[in-house]
């Protein structure tokens, strides 16, 4: 793996400026970057619903708010790590050079500083909050992705978004035990659901980013493997999210989260059908960062229906 230089006047830029005009709205955006806030929302909201599926969240709905808490700030903390480890990457990259250590908009033992802060505040929320199962398995979603995905998998394996997405893949798992019910197959089935919705979301952003992850000498499927065979992959994930999505309805999550499910997973299988018969070129390109914004408006529309058919369904209304 080629190994690239640091500009380190970069990394000597602090947390705080020290000028008058110091920019306190912009510090703000920066850490929000740096904590990868975007992801972390999808995080919480996945997390969310698996506390309203649970059976004892009206019991426990503050545990529940207290875990919520707990993952926010581990997630952040998970993409400062990632942020703190690929500089040198990230500042080969056009969708990524941008960020705050790139630029040195915010320094590295500032940005340390806040990731520790936000590792210990999640420790402390979810100690206390919640119980040791929601601490252990909100921490090995923070190592897993900050530390084995980035450190291990991402720059050695064309799979690392199969493997590395498991860590994303935890927060219903989490959600559920953080209102304190016992491990069933309605939250598992949730985890598998994200997993394999993973390398669809993602790969096609890859696509878009070949180039740059060639340069870069990270071995992303289109890279190590071209373009149709990432698209033939992007194809099978897809399939395997639709029919899995299949499977909360048949433990309770409603007629209405069904019907959702199966014309919500044919419209995305169909976009990424359609992706793999386009010939390569910038028009592939674009359609494919179309598809990976779809996939999350895909999860999104999922989960949505998990709750509106549970509430419906305690409602009597199924």
């Amino acid at each position: 793996m080629a190994q690239f230089e640091f500009d380190e006047r970069k990394q000597s830029a602090t947390l705080v400026a020290a000028d008058p005009g110091f920019d306190f709205q912009g510090l703000v955006r920066d850490l929000l970057v740096l904590s990868k806030a975007r992801v972390v929302s999808l995080l919480v909201f996945t997390a969310a619903v698996g506390e309203l599926l649970a059976p004892s969240f009206r019991e426990h709905w503050l545990n529940g708010m207290a875990g919520l808490l707990g993952i926010a700030l581990a997630g952040g903390a998970g993409g400062v790590l990632n942020q703190i480890v690929e500089p040198a990457l990230d500042e080969r990259m056009r969708r990524t050079r941008r960020r705050p250590l790139v630029d040195g908009r915010v320094g590295v033992r500032g940005a340390l500083l806040f990731g520790v802060a936000l590792l210990f505040g999640a420790i402390l929320v979810l100690a206390y909050g919640t119980n040791m199962l929601t601490l252990g398995l909100t921490l090995i979603g923070t190592v897993g992705y900050g530390v084995v995905y980035t450190l291990y998998l991402k720059p050695r394996t064309p799979w690392n978004i199969v493997w590395g997405g498991l860590a994303g893949s935890l927060p219903p798992l989490i959600g559920w035990a953080a209102v304190g019910d016992p491990v069933s197959a309605m939250p598992l089935v949730l985890v598998g659901l994200i997993f394999v919705w993973t390398p669809a979301h993602f790969w096609p952003l890859a696509l878009c980013c070949r180039e740059d992850y060639a340069k870069a000498c990270i071995p992303m499927l289109p890279v190590t493997h071209g373009v149709k065979r990432t698209c033939r992959e992007i194809v099978n994930y897809a399939a395997a999210t639709l029919a899995l999505s299949l499977a909360p309805a048949a433990l309770g999550a409603g007629p209405l989260y069904g019907v959702v499910a199966a014309v919500a997973g044919a419209g995305y299988l169909l976009m990424t059908l359609r992706l793999k018969r386009m010939p390569e070129g910038e028009a592939m390109d674009r359609y494919a960062r179309k598809v990976f914004n779809a996939s999350i408006t895909y999860l999104f529309v999922l989960y949505a229906a998990l709750i509106g058919g549970h509430l419906l369904t305690m409602s009597g209304y199924f």
